[in-house]
Order: C-alpha cells, then structure tokens, then sequence
C-alpha cells in the first residue's frame, strides 16, 4: 500500500488555489496541489495568474501605501470602535 496522496481532480485543486499561492497548506496538501499543477494544462494557467496577481497586489500595497499620519489616524479609530487590531 502505498502512502503517496491520491491525484487531486481539477476542482479540488481549484477549491485550494489561493491557499497553495499563500503557502497555507499542509506539507502534504502543498505537494498535492502543486504535483496536480504540474500535470495539468487546464489549472496550470489559473496558478500562474493567482500568483502574478497577488505579487502584483504586493508591488502596488508597497508603492501606495498611504502617509504614516493617515493610517495611525485610522488605527486609533477602529480601536476607539473596538476593534482588537494587533
């Protein structure tokens, strides 16, 4: 019997894309997905764009980003609200 995980089928994969793009799965649920990207023309395409997506979302987060005085003004209103920020 072998301990190597079952092929994911292609909407399994997709269900866990976002995940696996943001490193928060499991070891084992990581190589499931990828080794199922790797063997797949149809989800490999949908990989490609989350990942160019989110380092783009990253480039823009880090070039407007909005003046210090701004967001410690925003802070200290939703803690005023009560929300636990940390």
């Amino acid at each position: 019997m072998s301990n190597e995980m079952p092929m994911l089928d292609c909407r399994s994969a997709m269900q866990q894309l976002w995940d696996y793009v943001d490193g928060e799965l499991t070891a084992e649920r990581m190589k499931a997905v990828e080794r199922h990207l790797d063997e797949c023309a149809d989800c490999h395409p949908h990989a490609d764009f989350a990942e160019r997506f989110l380092a783009a979302l990253h480039r823009t987060r880090d070039e407007r980003s909005c003046p210090q005085d701004v967001r410690a003004k925003v802070m200290a209103r939703l803690r005023d609200a009560g929300m636990n920020l940390t």
